[in-house]
């Protein structure tokens, strides 16, 4: 690890793991070799249950600080433990998440991301283009819109995919948070646990408060993406409907909610077992409705933010 530098602002740099052993050690490799900012400490939690992960790390990554969950806690509240540990032990400038499965290959990428962040006063989440293990594009800007690509094969890239733009969404495989924000909009919502669009919400909630979003990229880093749940699609589906349903109560307009509504049935219906689908949709639609109190109280309060920004 290069000598960390006083003059440089600190990063705390986060990544939880639940059953990706080999892409964690991969990633963590990868931060060890291929960074080159210096003022940075690594956090890290097993959220297996086990505590079998968290052994191994220590063993082999003496560097990293390591914490373990008694239980499977999922992604958002492994994340806000992280960012509380490192907040108490560390009082770091900037929070960087990366995802287990992913790596960095840009030596300057944390670098040009804090630079960016320290000239841009409003600037409250950076992210880079994200690739696939080929080198094709998963996450990125083209056609003057953020894409977003489920599978390997498009290595297309322009003008655009190399820019700098302000963008609504950052993907959370590179996610560097500038502490501000979280003393703003709090941590992540861990109702959306077990995972699943708690980034997005994230991103919303900082946008609501007047931070501004970015995609950068002349950085990038390397995402593999769903190798951890792709052996229990049901349940994954009904989650993902669930956090759907709950990102858009949150943070969309009512005519927006309707519209999506009209999606998720239709979507359900279709599908090559409806009768099935349309069951975990209405479970998914009454969770929600449970949380229905507590959902709309966090909706007026970002409504307020809206009408009351944060100022640089």
């Amino acid at each position: 690890m290069p000598k960390k530098s006083k003059n440089q602002p600190k990063v705390a740099i986060i990544t939880s793991t639940f059953n990706q052993l080999e892409t964690l050690k991969e990633c963590l490799s990868s931060i060890k070799k291929n960074v080159n900012y210096k003022n940075y400490k690594i956090y890290f939690v097993d959220d297996s249950g086990t505590g079998k992960i968290a052994k191994e790390i220590r063993k082999n990554f003496s560097l990293v600080n390591v914490s373990e969950n008694k239980k499977n806690e999922g992604y958002s509240s492994s994340n806000n433990r992280l960012i509380k540990k490192a907040i108490e032990e560390y009082n770091p400038d900037y929070i960087f998440h990366i995802d287990d499965d992913a790596k960095i290959i840009d030596k300057n990428l944390m670098s040009e991301m804090i630079n960016f962040s320290e000239k841009n006063l409003k600037a409250g989440i950076v992210g880079s283009k994200v690739i696939f293990p080929d080198g094709s594009l998963q996450w990125f800007f083209r056609n003057k819109k953020l894409n977003f690509l489920k599978s390997e094969g498009d290595k297309n890239e322009t003008s655009e995919t190399f820019g700098t733009y302000e963008v609504s969404n950052v993907i959370g495989a590179c996610f560097l948070i500038k502490r501000k924000v979280i003393d703003e909009i709090g941590l992540l919502d861990e109702k959306f646990n077990p995972a699943y669009g708690e980034e997005t919400d994230f991103c919303f909630r900082a946008s609501k408060k007047g931070f501004k979003l970015f995609y950068l990229g002349d950085t990038k880093i390397v995402h593999r993406g769903g190798s951890s749940t792709g052996h229990v699609k049901d349940w994954i589906w009904y989650i993902k409907k669930r956090n759907s349903i709950r990102l858009e109560w949150l943070n969309h307009s009512w005519r927006d909610i309707i519209k999506y509504t009209v999606i998720h049935f239709g979507s359900a219906l279709i599908s090559k077992y409806p009768f099935k689908k349309t069951g975990s949709l209405l479970k998914a639609y009454a969770e929600n409705i449970k949380n229905l109190k507590e959902i709309k109280q966090k909706r007026r309060e970002r409504n307020n933010w809206r009408k009351n920004p944060i100022l640089p």
